[in-house]
């Protein structure tokens, strides 16, 4: 599917400027709030090439889904975690472009129907892409990393978008660049390695992969460990993105509607409990200074909301009054 759209997706990414007025870009009609919007104006005038990208990305996702406005948000938002981290700790221009330009893109193929390791064409081309990089000197420190492809083929994990879109992201990512230009195979195959690597801090993905599969460690197939900056920066941009408070503690918001949809909670208190074992151990999971610094900052916010909603009081431990959650406790 991909290979016949590509053409498609480039051009109407690069028409999108063009139909409209000289001073709109692709983004402007979503909403990005402060701090963010202007960490993105300043890496978009820092490097105008990005803007190409940021087309290609948004272009995409309006392809693939009805109302793609979370979708944008998200990659923007991560986007902009690692202009902030690449520039606390000094990263050369050169590689903060690589960086930006592969958070643009981390999550693209998450809601492409067709972007399945069940798929045996994308099963193909991905193995294709781990040789490709792995002869290029990545994934060294992940040696199990595609070692078992029936983990792939397993329907529980190959269908699963959620679980495999870093692979299938990287994919879609090399492929995209290659597109719009300007990209050398060596950065995108540094490209390519960061988006691969950006899952690996999800524990409930890597449960998930072990329950599926049927054996522990079966995750390692599946996610490679982040082994230079633009993968870790990468990596914990995305992990970041997800101590938003507004999509943490309010009823309905996306965390307390996964503790009741995926993990089973029955009342506010249930919800509060989960995502806070959830939250305290994504918050050890960033990568880098300036990541753990970031989440910090945001879990602060959220845990003391979190005792609040589980009926405890200021300063309490849930874990060790609650106890683990049950659905986590086997």
């Amino acid at each position: 599917m991909f290979n016949r759209h590509s053409g498609i997706i480039a051009a109407l990414a690069f028409s999108l400027v063009a139909v409209q007025p000289a001073f709109a870009a692709s983004q402007d009609k979503y909403d990005l709030p402060e701090p963010f919007l202007s960490m993105e104006k300043t890496y978009l005038k820092e490097t105008p090439d990005l803007q190409k990208v940021m087309d290609v990305m948004i272009a995409t996702e309006e392809r693939q889904v009805k109302d793609p406005t979370q979708d944008i948000l998200h990659n923007r938002l991560c986007a902009a975690f690692v202009y902030k981290m690449a520039m606390d700790q000094k990263m050369p221009a050169a590689d903060r472009r690589l960086a930006l330009a592969g958070d643009i893109l981390h999550n693209i193929a998450k809601e492409e129907k067709e972007s399945v390791l069940t798929n045996p064409g994308q099963l193909s081309k991905a193995r294709d892409m781990v040789a490709r990089l792995r002869k290029a000197g990545y994934l060294k420190n992940s040696p199990n990393f595609w070692n078992d492809e029936s983990v792939f083929t397993n329907p529980k994990i190959g269908d699963n978008h959620a679980l495999i879109h870093n692979i299938t992201g990287a994919v879609m990512a090399g492929d995209l660049l290659r597109q719009v230009g300007g990209y050398s195979d060596g950065e995108i195959a540094t490209i390519e390695a960061a988006v691969v690597e950006h899952s690996t801090g999800y524990w409930y993905f890597r449960a998930s992969i072990d329950k599926a599969a049927g054996k522990k460690g079966a995750w390692e197939t599946v996610y490679p460990e982040p082994e230079n900056d633009i993968a870790k920066f990468t990596h914990d941009a995305d992990l970041i993105s997800q101590f938003v408070p507004e999509s943490v503690v309010p009823d309905g918001s996306k965390w307390r509607g996964l503790a009741k949809k995926r993990w089973g909670a029955k009342t506010p208190q249930e919800e509060g409990h989960i995502v806070y074992y959830v939250f305290q151990r994504l918050f050890d999971e960033a990568k880098t200074p300036s990541g753990k610094e970031m989440a910090r900052e945001r879990w602060n916010q959220i845990a003391p909301a979190l005792i609040k909603l589980m009926g405890l009081k200021e300063g309490d431990d849930p874990i060790k009054i609650l106890g683990v959650p049950s659905v986590f406790a086997s």
